[in-house]
Order: structure tokens, then sequence, then C-alpha cells
């Protein structure tokens, strides 16, 4: 089998290459699979995919480590350098549509992933919000897809106003996200932190005074600024 090494200008790691790191996350992912999914579900009526869902959940992992700006360049990539691994590559909207069916599956994969990295003895998060920009404050946003949905906001941080979405994210000490939201930039960030902390109780929470004044002692928590 040949392998085509992997060469951006801006290589997404340093440690393990892009062939190695595509062939463990397809094990980890297969085997999880196989464990829960396959041997829980009962077989639907139809041909079956060319493409395993295995594959989709891999490349939909595998595209958050890759500086690529959407799916068709990246699909593009695989098909151009990897499509031996990928006989049965469906092409951009095939895929798309397979991978929204699967959405619930992926973030049971990554709950499963958290519990196994973070443990119940985890006690001391971190709670912050992040800015996602999606249009220009002065662009005519009435046709847009974002219309209706995405809102106009204040980082306060960044001392930034801007159109689109507030990410909220609550994660351990050392980095790994736990639990995330993201809600409309104009949503109240007392309100869009109260989503997240519904994963964990009894813990100390870190985050700034803004988000600290929501309702963090409902769940016996304990709020630091």
């Amino acid at each position: 089998m040949k392998v085509t090494s992997f060469s951006l200008q801006t290589p997404p790691m340093n440690s393990i290459d892009f062939g190695t790191l595509l062939t463990t996350i397809f094990v980890v992912v297969d085997d999880w699979y196989q464990k829960q999914v396959k041997n829980t579900t009962l077989l639907k009526p139809g041909v079956k995919a060319s493409m395993s869902d295995s594959e989709i959940m891999t490349l939909a992992l595998v595209m958050d480590y890759l500086p690529f700006p959407g799916e068709t360049q990246f699909l593009g990539f695989i098909r151009g350098n990897y499509f031996e691994w990928f006989p049965n590559l469906l092409d951009q909207s095939q895929f798309n549509r397979r991978l929204r069916k699967l959405d619930g599956m992926l973030e049971k994969l990554r709950r499963s992933w958290v519990e196994q990295l973070v443990g119940e003895s985890e006690k001391y998060f971190i709670l912050d919000t992040k800015p996602l920009p999606v249009l220009g404050l002065k662009r005519d946003k009435r046709y847009s897809d974002f219309a209706g949905n995405a809102a106009s906001g204040w980082c306060a941080a960044r001392d930034m106003r801007y159109f689109g979405y507030k990410l909220v994210m609550l994660s351990t000490w050392n980095g790994i996200p736990i639990s995330y939201d993201i809600v409309p930039a104009n949503t109240d960030e007392r309100i869009a932190a109260e989503g997240v902390l519904e994963t964990v109780k009894c813990s100390d929470i870190y985050a700034s005074l803004g988000i600290y004044l929501c309702r963090l002692a409902i769940a016996d928590r304990s709020p630091h600024w």
C-alpha cells in the first residue's frame, strides 16, 4: 500500500505522521463502533452503504487536525493522496449528508473519550466564552444562511463588536473539553453558561466575573473568579 507523505505548509503536529494519525483514529473509532453501535443496532432494510460509518466518523475527526478551509478541499486531499485507504470515498454532498446523520453518534463517541480521559475524580473546571464571527458587521445579512440564527454581539475582552455566535466551553484544568454550546452572539453569558454547567456536580468552577453571576450555586458548585 502506497502512503503519500503529508506536506502542507503548516504541519498539524510534530510527533506523528499523518498516515499514523489516520490509522490510529480509525482503529479507535471502529473498535468503539463495533462494541457500542453495531452489536446493539437493528439492521436497516435496503442496500448496504459502500462507505462505512467508521470511515465517515474517522474523516470527520481527522478534518479537525488539518488547516483546510472546508470539506470540499479536505475530501479532495484525501481523494488525491489516500484514495487507496478509502476506495469508496463519497463526493462532498453525499459525505455531508451521511455525516449529519451520524452527528449524534459522533457526540456519543466524544463523550466516551472524555469519560476515559477525565474520570470521576476531576473536581476543578474552567468556564469561558469565545466570539465566533461569521459575517462582517456592514454586510447585508438578509439573504445569508445565518439570517435569523446568528446575531450581533459584543466581546468585552477583545473590545470587539461582531456578527455571529458565541462559544461557551467548560474544560478541565489541563484543557480537556467537557461540555460546550454555540449560541447567538447576543446571548447573555449567564444564560449561556447554565446549559454546559449541567454536566458537572459538586465541583469548583473557575470563570470570569461576568459568567460568575450565573446561578452556579444551584447544583452545589463553588464559583471562583
